[in-house]
């Protein structure tokens, strides 16, 4: 039987994820991937124009004509006979909507993080790929990323002993978190699942383990509602530092990425919808910065310390391992890790910047896409939805933690799969 060249992918949902992220690095790597955008589904019709204007201008940088179907109903897509690969970019809460018939239609799936915004819909998701006996992959872009493959690797080797303790520090300036269908967790999870849910995910991927219990803190003190805040961005013209848009262009910062795309975020009214609400509108329930802390078997410990404001810097996330015999150290922005083993004796330095550390997420969507390649021909996804259920797990109990001002939370007191 011949060896199938070309592999069809429908994409569900059109935001930033699903069209710069994917559809344009599968577009650039087609001649090596030959990964075809053949449907798209968004709910609104006029982003899925925009959208389908620039995939077809990419693949044609490329020497490729695509026409991809257009779809408002993500079923209908799912549906589709000329669709292999069915991504799921969409809100966080529609997740199980596409991902749970996807899998039972006998689609490769992919799903970006978080699993889903709760732990139920995670489960189910879990349930369906288990009974269909098909994997889903995920988009965890740390399992994807040299440096943190670098450190796994050291990890693995014994070069710093029997793991002891874990840190992950994100100083990252994401008030957009509060600008759009993050700013409430019945939406999304909350910001902490969004960013942290990739983050808690690396702690099971290196202690090989799953945690024990949690306990953490968090704060709202930063951003204050204020009950006179302009409805959006777009209609304001105070000085501010949380500026989502430019107020001259009208045109969404994370959409500057890729040309001639906004008019449809500036149309939606609706705000669940919209792109650009005030941070100071009242009604978002999340937490604006925090540390938590898990424990894992054996005594090991890991901690998560995050803030979602504050000013632009180069050293936002870095991430440490303490072992018994040595550490590493990674700075995410600079791709470089840092490994003192022997009890101190030897150093060394290592540049993991790899020809596209550049690109997004470090060159970690670019290898994502060769993995979806690989996925589709039959290789079992290096990171699959039990992982994502075990992250979402790990922040739901997180956020049972914060709520009650830093009450220990055991893991077994948040539902799990029972397979």
């Amino acid at each position: 039987m011949p060896e199938q060249t070309t592999f069809r992918v429908g994409i569900i949902g059109l935001g930033v994820r699903g069209l710069y992220s994917l559809a344009r690095l599968m577009a650039d790597t087609y001649p090596e991937t030959g990964l075809e955008i053949t449907a798209l589904c968004d709910r609104n019709p006029r982003r899925m124009r925009e959208a389908r204007d620039v995939i077809q201008s990419r693949y044609a940088q490329r020497g490729v004509e695509i026409q991809p179907r257009l779809y408002q109903e993500g079923r209908d897509l799912i549906q589709d006979p000329a669709v292999d690969l069915v991504a799921v970019t969409s809100m966080t809460d529609t997740h199980r909507a596409f991902a749970v018939p996807a899998l039972r239609a006998g689609k490769k799936v992919y799903c970006d993080k978080p699993l889903a915004q709760n732990a139920e819909d995670a489960i189910a998701i879990v349930e369906a790929e288990v009974e269909s006996e098909n994997p889903l992959i995920m988009g965890f872009t740390r399992r994807y990323e040299d440096a943190w493959l670098k450190v796994y690797g050291l990890l693995q080797a014994g070069a710093i002993g029997d793991l002891v303790m874990l840190q992950i520090r994100d100083i990252i300036p994401y008030h957009r978190y509060l600008t759009a269908w993050w700013r409430r967790r019945a939406w999304s999870g909350g910001a902490l699942n969004d960013k942290g849910s990739h983050l808690f995910d690396v702690f099971n991927w290196f202690t090989g383990e799953r945690a024990l219990k949690v306990h953490g803190f968090g704060g709202r003190s930063v951003v204050e509602p204020d009950p006179d805040a302009p409805r959006r961005c777009s209609e304001c013209a105070r000085d501010c530092p949380y500026r989502r848009r430019s107020y001259e262009t009208k045109l969404p910062e994370a959409m500057d990425l890729v040309p001639h795309i906004g008019a449809s975020w500036l149309e939606e009214d609706e705000e669940k919808f919209m792109d650009d609400v005030c941070v100071y509108a009242p009604g978002s329930d999340l937490y604006h910065n925090g540390s938590i802390h898990f424990q894992y078997p054996n005594e090991v410990i890991a901690s998560y310390f995050y803030s979602i404001f504050g000013p632009e810097a180069e050293d936002q996330e870095t991430l440490e391992l303490v072992g018994k015999e040595g550490r590493i150290r990674l700075t995410r922005q600079t791709g470089q890790v840092d490994l003192v083993t022997a009890h101190g004796k030897r150093h060394e330095v290592f540049d993991c910047r790899g020809e596209h550390f550049q690109d997004s997420h470090f060159g970690a969507d670019r290898a994502l896409i060769y993995e979806l390649r690989r996925f589709c021909e039959g290789t079992p996804p290096p990171v699959s939805a039990a992982a994502g259920l075990e992250a979402t797990r790990m922040v739901m109990a997180a956020l049972r933690s914060m709520d009650a001002g830093g009450k220990t939370v055991a893991m077994s007191e948040v539902p799990d799969a029972q397979l």
